[in-house]
This record gives structure tokens, C-alpha cells and sequence, in this order.
């Protein structure tokens, strides 16, 4: 698709407007109403489709563009007035003091990645939803599908999540969930990632366990020998369902003797369920062999990580956004080497400790050191994608690209993939052929 240069900026001017006046509308809202977080999530939700649909002007073509522009550095420095247009622009490099964000996000998609807070039923695409409600007898429209995405609260996100799990009625139909999963990471070069697969809702709708980890088993070893995507599972016992069903989960899993079943996470709605009530079915999984994680401080305080990292020994924590309230606790995760999983775009959407994205503790946690890795959390609920978590680290929070790199870094290290330094030279092999496609000259971090 193609458009003028006119036309561009006046779109951008009107998102830049319409975003300006809605972050002032959002900082008017009283923090002590019970509507305030259902309207808070309805702000954020339609500021982040603003800066996605301004993200995603940049990869327009341009009609006629003017003999000053090169296609290669195109749209946002000018789109935001970052350059004269009476002058000739210097030509666009990545090591420039003010690369074009157009060539910034070509090279951050291009950048190979590991991602490992990822939910299957929030990485299956529309199309994928579709075409298994017609396969099932209950065909829907693409307008009652979008209508469907289209929440304005937390109760709203939760009900997409069942709508997702309601268009599987056989435990075949987690190959296309799979399928779907694979689309996602190859579109964003993620060459490893760790997926929670949520049992409770299907096994409740009456699908076998056993049968639905074998149907994704077997398709994550076909994408893997296809082009060496590789995918690990971590089982959800969740909170929503209670300390008991998420035993029965564990003993499930531990009768699964597949190696890409790796583990356990804890989710579901953090203040129904606090993780020391899952004390003892994170101690019988460890001491099975499994690998362990919880999600906490995303709607509770920095008690509730302390919790997950004491009494439930949890090997990596998701979210962790309240943590930063805590010195002590951001000392403890430092020195005892737990990483935080960070969703940024995700925080903002839930909303309770993050407003927005230039406040997002990732910044404060990167330079005390803490070990972390970027993720999306929902990929297709909340419309982001991973290059686009890395875009708003550069463009909101101040990363360079080298901390970027190093980010990268951490990411594959807090990875339960069975040979981290193998992984890491294949990473930065590919980094280095990128970075030198681009004619950039990295400062990679030296491996430890």
C-alpha cells in the first residue's frame, strides 16, 4: 500500500493530537472509583492502537516522494519534524546521532530474538480463529470477530481469552493454535520461545490432556524441523481454578515424558489466588525436575513477588511491575539471579502499577542490574508484536541499541533452553550479519 507524504503527515498529526488529549483525559481520572479501571483500560487500549497505527506509517510506500527523501529513511523524522525540509538530509545510518525510526525498526524486526512470556491462546491470529469456528459449525463474521476483541475492561480481556478457547472443540484443533504461534514468531525472528498452554478450560470442556499435548508436540517437532524454531511449553496452574486443580494440572504434566513440556507457570488473576497458596505444587514440581514460574506484582504489591520467590522458590517472575517499590526485593532478585519477565505494552493495558509506557520500571530495573527479558504477554489481544516491545524501549525509555543487544542477551539467559551458551552464539552470529547488513558495528556484551 502506497500513500503521499501529505496525507501521512496529516495522519500523524491527528494521532499525535488525539494521543496528547487522551493522556490528559486519562490523568484526570480519580484513582480511588471502582470505574476508574475499566475507563483507565479503555485510555490505554485505544492509545496503544494509536501509536501502532502511527508505528505501522512508517512501512507506507510513498506516491511521488519528494527528490529530498530517500526511501531509505523515510517517514517519522520527517512525519515528526526531526529534519528541515529546506535541507538536504544526511544520509540515514543506524550509527548516525539521529537515525530515522523507519530504519531503526526495519533493523529491530530484522534482529534475531528468544521470547518467554507468551500465552498460545493470545498468539492466535483472527484468520486461525475463523476458519476453526466454521470448521466447528459456528461460523462468525470478521465483524463479530473483531466485535469480540473489541473489550473495554479486565473482565472484557478475560471473556476474549474463553472466546479463544471456545474454538477448540478437539484436541486436533491445538495444531492450528500452534500454526498460528509459529506465523507470529517467524514474522518477528524469534528462533526460541516458552508458551503457557492453559489445560484447565479445555480438560472442563472435556478434551483429554494426554491427547491435546500430543497433537502440540508433534507440531512444534515438525516447525522445529522445518526451520529450527524452537518452542517449549510451561503448563498454566492457574488461580482462576484453584490450589487443587492446580495439583491435578502438575500430576498431569508430570506423567507427560515429552522434553518440550518443561514445566509449570502460575497465572490466572493474581488477587483471587496469592502464590503461597501454590506452595507446595511449586515444591513437588521442583523437586520433580520441572522448571518453575509465577506471574506476580503485575495487580498486587512487591509482598506478593516475595512470596513467589521465597515460598514458592519460582526460578523466574512475570511482570514484577510493584517490585520497584521495593529496594530490598529488587536487591534480592539481583543478587539470587531471578529474572523478571517484562511486558510492557501489557502493563500499560492492565494499568495498575503503569500509566504509560515512559514510566514503566524496566528502565529503573536494567540499571540496577537486574536480569530481564521483553515480551508480549498477548501478542494479537492487546495488537503488539516483539519488535515493537523493543521499538518502545528505544523510542520511550531511552534504550540504545547496544543496550537493546545486551537486552537480547539477558533474554536468551533467562531461557530454560537446555545449552544457553550454544543458543547465545547463535544469536550473536546472527546479530553480527544483520548489524553488518545495516552497517552498524555493534557493542555486543561479552559472554560470562
Amino acid at each position: 500500500m502506497s500513500t503521499t507524504l501529505k496525507d501521512i503527515l496529516e495522519r500523524v498529526s491527528i494521532i499525535d493530537r488525539d494521543v496528547t488529549e487522551l493522556n490528559r483525559l486519562k490523568s484526570r481520572l480519580p484513582a480511588d472509583r471502582p470505574y476508574s479501571p475499566s475507563l483507565q483500560l479503555s485510555f490505554d487500549k485505544q492509545i496503544n492502537n494509536l501509536l501502532n497505527e502511527r508505528i505501522a506509517l512508517m512501512d507506507l510506500g510513498l506516491i511521488s516522494p519528494p527528490s529530498w527523501l530517500s526511501l531509505k529513511s523515510e517517514s517519522f523524522e520527517v512525519l515528526t519534524g526531526a529534519k528541515d525540509e529546506a535541507k538536504a538530509p544526511e544520509p540515514d545510518s543506524l550509527s548516525g546521532e539521529h537515525p530515522s525510526e523507519q530504519l531503526v525498526l526495519d533493523f529491530l524486526r530484522a534482529l534475531p530474538k528468544t521470547e518467554i512470556h507468551l500465552h498460545l491462546e493470545a498468539c492466535v491470529s483472527k484468520k486461525t480463529l475463523k476458519f476453526l469456528y466454521e470448521k466447528n459449525g459456528n461460523p462468525l463474521t470478521e465483524e463479530e470477530i473483531e466485535e469480540k476483541f473489541n473489550f473495554k475492561d479486565l473482565m472484557g480481556f478475560i471473556q476474549v481469552f474463553f472466546f479463544v478457547q471456545s474454538s477448540v472443540k478437539e484436541p486436533s484443533d491445538l495444531a492450528y493454535l500452534i500454526e498460528s504461534l509459529h506465523d507470529y514468531l517467524k514474522s518477528n525472528n524469534i528462533l526460541y520461545s516458552e508458551v503457557f498452554f492453559a489445560p484447565s478450560k479445555f480438560i472442563q470442556n472435556g478434551l483429554d490432556f494426554d491427547e491435546m499435548v500430543d497433537v502440540m508436540v508433534r507440531k512444534i517437532r515438525d516447525i522445529k524441523s522445518q526451520d529450527g524454531t524452537d518452542i517449549r511449553i510451561l503448563v498454566d496452574v492457574s488461580r482462576s481454578f484453584g490450589p487443587e486443580n492446580a495439583m491435578n494440572n502438575l500430576n498431569r504434566v508430570l506423567k507427560v515424558r515429552h522434553p518440550e513440556i518443561i514445566g509449570i507457570g502460575l497465572g490466572g488473576a493474581e488477587l483471587m489466588g496469592p502464590a503461597k497458596d501454590y506452595a507446595e505444587v511449586f515444591k513437588v514440581a521442583r523437586e520433580s525436575g520441572l522448571r518453575t514460574v509465577a506471574h506476580s506484582g503485575e495487580d498486587d504489591g512487591p509482598w506478593a513477588i516475595w512470596d513467589a520467590v521465597t515460598l514458592c522458590k519460582a526460578e523466574r517472575i512475570g511482570h514484577a511491575t510493584s517490585a520497584i517499590q521495593d529496594p530490598e526485593l529488587v536487591k534480592y532478585m539481583k543478587d539470587n539471579h531471578i529474572p523478571i519477565e517484562i511486558c510492557v505494552t501489557s502493563n500499560v493495558f492492565t494499568g495498575k502499577y503503569v500509566r504509560k509506557e515512559q514510566n514503566h520500571p524496566v528502565r529503573y530495573y536494567y540499571d540496577q542490574g537486574l536480569p530481564l527479558a521483553i515480551n508480549t504477554d498477548d501478542p494479537v489481544i492487546f495488537n503488539v508484536n516483539l519488535t515493537y516491545e523493543y521499538f518502545k524501549l528505544y523510542r520511550f525509555l531511552d534504550f540504545s541499541l547496544d543496550e537493546i543487544f545486551d537486552l537480547i542477551k539477558q533474554g536468551v539467559y533467562a531461557t530454560f533452553a537446555p545449552d544457553k551458551d550454544a543458543l547465545w552464539k547463535q544469536v550473536e552470529a546472527r546479530i553480527k550479519t544483520v548489524s553488518e547488513n545495516f552497517g552498524y558495528k555493534p557493542k555486543l556484551p561479552v559472554l560470562t
